[in-house]
């Protein structure tokens, strides 16, 4: 049997854009290596305005993303247990654990260690822990903290808030320029922002996309294509590559060809996947099951325009504070609803993240607020993103199963 024959009989179907994603990854590994030699690299954390960094000409890199390849590499385990030998507790975030590790033993992490950074730049719309782990990576590589404070809101953000927030956007502008003795130009962060709302917009065409049947794109799918609009969005090749992507899920579309050859369930996936065993989802394909949409991709949606540098800093605020995670467990359910209803699913997953505790708070709550509401059932597995040693697969295959009896 050929190899190409074997591939054929896989019950999913890759991505022919893949093959771009390895190399703006390569790209965006190299470019954080040269911004941290020539002193001008940032860490930021996932849901901060990296528009604004970019704007001002510097490096950045995320550590979630990079615990995420430790996650794939399956050296969670090993990597979490450096942090853990240093008195940090396994019960502290896995994407927190692995970064600490990686910077206590970078030659024991050739994947997934970062370069080191010249300013760590938090922000905590998605979490809290981050100010206390970016305090630990400034101890250990001396680079300063900035925190862009975002108080969670609920639907409509306060005037009141909305001035706090602005003021702190423009805290970070000058930190920025009094570290790297630069200033942020008016033509500059209008066209980052034009780049990262062009990639922004592709995006969503894709996710969009998998409301038709069958769906073009698996949860897995996603999950490895989302890498640029989270890490590279605000620069050209970022939105050169959705480009290529969108092309080829649309053709998909067009010709009825799905991500997996044989759909018969769809399902809503809610919650950061498992890195280390993405496979998870390939297994559910063979017995014909999709996951059409899922929460955390969307959450990447955000769409940040504006016509001047004032309008920009408003865009800023708007955007960066309505991120899923800040508007509690009301805005989890609305969503949730609404991606079942739109995209046509059967029922839902959520994984209960064990190191994750913002975002799996409440799903016991919510799970039963979705059902009443859509009247789909749904079904609560747990584990963690990044540590398999909490991760039981028999377990989850069990209570899968049981799931999957109610709607085949």
């Amino acid at each position: 049997m050929t190899q190409e024959r074997a591939s054929e009989e896989k019950p999913y179907r890759r991505l022919e854009t893949q093959a771009l994603l390895q190399q703006i990854a390569f790209r965006h590994g190299l470019e954080a290596m040269e911004a941290s030699e020539n002193g001008t690299l940032a860490w930021v954390t996932s849901g901060f305005p990296v528009e604004i960094p970019i704007a001002m000409n510097l490096g950045v890199v995320y550590p979630e993303q990079a615990g995420a390849i430790i996650g794939a590499q399956k050296i969670g385990p090993e990597v979490s247990g450096y942090a853990e030998d240093l008195g940090y507790s396994q019960e502290l975030c896995s994407y927190a654990r692995v970064s600490i590790g990686s910077t206590e033993k970078p030659d024991e992490v050739p994947m997934g260690s970062l370069p080191t950074p010249q300013i760590l730049l938090a922000g905590n719309n998605i979490c809290g822990t981050v100010l206390k782990w970016y305090d630990t990576i400034s101890e250990m590589t001396g680079a300063p903290v900035f925190l862009l404070d975002t108080p969670p809101i609920e639907k409509q953000q306060l005037p009141h808030n909305q001035e706090y927030v602005h003021r702190g956007v423009e805290r970070l502008i000058e930190f920025i320029g009094s570290q790297f003795n630069r200033t942020l130009e008016e033509d500059r962060i209008r066209k980052v922002a034009e780049l990262s709302s062009s990639a922004t917009k592709l995006w969503i065409r894709a996710l969009e996309a998998c409301k038709n049947k069958p769906s073009p794109l698996n949860c897995a799918d996603r999950f490895l294509t989302m890498a640029p609009v989270v890490s590279s969005r605000g620069t050209e090749h970022c939105v050169e590559f959705y480009e290529s992507f969108v092309a080829e899920v649309e053709e998909r579309v067009k010709n009825g060809i799905g991500a997996i050859r044989d759909e018969k369930v769809r399902l809503l996936w809610d919650n950061i996947p498992p890195w280390h065993t993405l496979r998870f989802f390939n297994i559910l394909a063979s017995r014909g099951v999709v996951f059409p949409a899922d929460t955390y991709t969307h959450a990447w949606t955000g769409n940040m325009v504006g016509t001047d540098k004032s309008s920009i800093i408003d865009e800023v605020v708007e955007t960066y504070s309505k991120v899923y995670l800040n508007m509690g467990l009301d805005a989890k359910v609305d969503k949730m609803s609404q991606l079942i209803n739109d995209y046509d699913l059967d029922g839902f997953v959520m994984f209960s993240v064990r190191s994750c505790k913002r975002y799996s708070l409440g799903q016991l709550v919510s799970k039963e607020l979705v059902t009443e509401r859509t009247g789909v059932p749904g079904v609560i597995i747990e584990g963690d993103m990044v540590d398999s040693r909490v991760y039981n697969a028999a377990q989850i295959e069990t209570r899968v199963d049981a799931f999957l009896e109610m709607l085949m």
